[in-house]
C-alpha cells in the first residue's frame, strides 16, 4: 500500500509584494498537503501568484507568514543555510527554460547538482548516465546544450533536477516551452519516470489535458490554493 504521508504542507501561508506605498498581497492564508507519491497539477490563470506558490513551496522565498512543512520540519523556521541544505537535499525544480549550463555536456549539467552535494565525480557520472537513459538520452550525453533539440533540452533539465534524488518535484509550465507533439512526450516520460521513483510533484500548468493526467488538479483563487475540477 502507498505511504500517503504528506511530504509538504503549507499552512496559512501569506505573502505580499510592495507596490510603491501600496502592499499587494498575492497569498492569502493559502493551505495546501502534498502526500508522497501523489502528482498535482496548479493550473491558474497568469499573474494569480503560481510562480510564487512553488519558490516559497521550494525555500526560495520566505512567506510573510505561515509554514512550510517539509517531511515534518517546520522549513520556514530555519536558517538561510539550514533551509538551502533541505533545498539541495529534498527539492528538486524544473522551469519552463531549461537553464541548462551552455559550455558543459548534458552528462555534465546533471552531474552539477551532485557535485554540489559533494558526491565524488565518479559517482556523480554514473549517476547523471542512468538519469539520462531514464530519458531516452544515452546517445546524447557528449552534446552541449546548442546541439540538443528543444525536447532533448528539457529531457536534461528534469533529468538535473532529479539527480539527487529529491522526494519533491516542483514544475514550473515544464513543457510549455515546447510544441505541442514534442511537450506531450516530454511530459509523458516526466510522469511514467516521477511514478517509477515514488516522487511527490507539483507540477504548474495551463494544459488542461496534461492536468488531467494527474493525481488531482488544484488552482489558485482570491489568494488561497483550492480544488479544480477539469
Amino acid at each position: 500500500m502507498m505511504d500517503v504521508s504528506p511530504v509538504l504542507e503549507l499552512k496559512n501561508v501569506h505573502v505580499a509584494y510592495k507596490s510603491g506605498d501600496e502592499s499587494l498581497e498575492v497569498l492569502k492564508g493559502a493551505d495546501f498537503t502534498l502526500n508522497q507519491g501523489e502528482i498535482v497539477a496548479l493550473i491558474a490563470p497568469s499573474g494569480t501568484g503560481k510562480s510564487t506558490l512553488l519558490h516559497v513551496a521550494g525555500l526560495l522565498e520566505q512567506p510573510k507568514q505561515g509554514e512550510i512543512i517539509i517531511n515534518g520540519k517546520n522549513a520556514a523556521q530555519l536558517g538561510e543555510k539550514e533551509r538551502t541544505l533541505m533545498r539541495l537535499t529534498y527539492i528538486g525544480f524544473v522551469y519552463q527554460f531549461h537553464h541548462l549550463l551552455p559550455e558543459f555536456s548534458a552528462l555534465e549539467n546533471v552531474m552539477m547538482p551532485q557535485l554540489i552535494e559533494n558526491k565524488t565525480r565518479k559517482e556523480a557520472a554514473l549517476r547523471a548516465k542512468s538519469w539520462l537513459e531514464k530519458f531516452n538520452l544515452e546517445h546524447r550525453i557528449d552534446h552541449q546544450p546548442g546541439k540538443l533539440s528543444g525536447g532533448e533540452k528539457q529531457r536534461v533539465a528534469i533529468a538535473r533536477a532529479l539527480a539527487n534524488s529529491p522526494h519533491i518535484l516542483l514544475a514550473d509550465e515544464p513543457t510549455g516551452n515546447l510544441d505541442e507533439k514534442t511537450a506531450d512526450h516530454v511530459f509523458d516520460l516526466l510522469l511514467q519516470v516521477v511514478r517509477e521513483e515514488g516522487l511527490s510533484a507539483l507540477i504548474v500548468t495551463h494544459n488542461n489535458e496534461l492536468a488531467a493526467k494527474m493525481d488531482r488538479v488544484v488552482t489558485l483563487h482570491e489568494g488561497k490554493i483550492v480544488p479544480c475540477n477539469l
